[in-house]
């Protein structure tokens, strides 16, 4: 499935660092509603959600692109593709929580355990393998784990300032910054999060995702914890 259009917000005061290029996952669409309580459906919420952040991102002059940007069904490996096929500097993927428990709540954010690089990958930046002597699969994801292993960093890095800002935004308790092996963060070839934005499944926070307002105070402290990350990164090189 073809990429969205990138949506470029008007030229403004550029951010330090080399972050200039963020894709936007949300959560599931389509045929699948994702976790649904009280009336809500997880698709519906994170893209909502999504949307509300593009619109702060783009207010910083960045560029974004949504995975989706209506209600479409899109395979898991297809979302990390479409970063690493634009060459993105960042991938966050919007998702809402749900506990058999319904006393959970809270928010939570990913990060990639490890990488997973395909058979189909190319080769990573400024290598080609005319200059390796075995250009096998094996050499390959050498290779790439030299180089994500950097990126892994800056995921944790990035998960770790998103939930401090959505705590401080939100007042709610945030429930951990944790490694996790889903596909959308482990085939990410960027600094990747996911972020769990609360729990459908507890009455009170679904009441609470039920609003715009909360929604929108939710996309406006993850762009917070973003632009923190990024800052960070651009201070790293003064």
């Amino acid at each position: 499935m073809a990429p969205t259009t990138p949506l470029r917000s008007p030229p403004g005061a550029a951010l330090p660092g080399a972050v200039r290029t963020i894709v936007i996952d949300a959560g599931h669409g389509g045929h699948d509603p994702g976790t649904h309580h009280f009336g809500l459906k997880e698709k519906h919420l994170a893209l909502d959600i999504a949307k509300r952040l593009r619109t702060h991102l783009q207010r910083r002059g960045l560029t974004v692109v949504m995975t989706r940007d209506s209600d479409r069904f899109i395979p898991l490996s297809g979302r990390p593709a479409i970063a690493n096929r634009l060459h993105a500097d960042l991938f966050v993927s919007v998702h809402i929580n749900a506990n058999r428990n319904r006393r959970v709540s809270g928010i939570e954010v990913y990060y990639p355990r490890a990488s997973v690089v395909s058979a189909s990958a190319q080769w990573p930046p400024a290598v080609s393998p005319a200059e390796v002597a075995i250009p096998s699969m094996t050499v390959k994801q050498v290779l790439w784990d030299l180089v994500l292993k950097r990126t892994r960093s800056g995921s944790r890095r990035l998960a770790s300032s998103v939930c401090r800002s959505m705590r401080t935004g939100l007042q709610v308790h945030c429930r951990g910054v944790k490694p996790a092996r889903f596909v959308v963060l482990r085939e990410a070839w960027m600094p990747a999060i996911l972020v769990e934005v609360g729990y459908v499944s507890n009455q009170t926070e679904a009441q609470r995702l039920g609003r715009a307002d909360y929604r929108e105070a939710a996309a406006q402290s993850i762009s917070e914890g973003i632009v923190s990350y990024i800052r960070d990164q651009g201070a790293e090189h003064i």
